[in-house]
């Protein structure tokens, strides 16, 4: 998903990783760079959404930033670190335990 953003624009991956660029001023002051800036906020969520399925839309449309939807998603296949640390331990587990049956054999 990293090269497939990336592939639109280098920010867009920024934006989605770290947040929207911000704009201080008001709609009606909005500069060329302010208006550049609420593009890019924009293609980022707009590439999120077109690379999801519709159940994976349907999780993260109402986000309000790219940030925010990739989080969720990220949570959501890949699980929070203590998660991801509970996974871990219980293939360790089961790598632990792994012996062969009795009557099996190698070959």
């Amino acid at each position: 998903m990293e090269y497939f953003l990336q592939g639109f624009d280098i920010q867009i991956l920024s934006i989605v990783e770290e947040g929207d660029l911000l704009v201080t001023n008001d709609k009606d002051k909005w500069t060329e760079d302010d208006r550049k800036k609420i593009y890019l906020n924009c293609k980022a969520k707009s590439k999120l959404c077109c690379a999801l399925r519709k159940k994976e839309f349907k999780r993260v449309s109402s986000c309000k930033s790219a940030m925010e939807m990739w989080e969720k998603l990220r949570i959501t296949y890949e699980g929070t670190d203590k998660v991801k640390e509970t996974r871990i331990d219980i293939l360790v587990t089961h790598y632990e335990r792994f012996q062969m049956q009795s009557g099996e054999t190698i070959t």
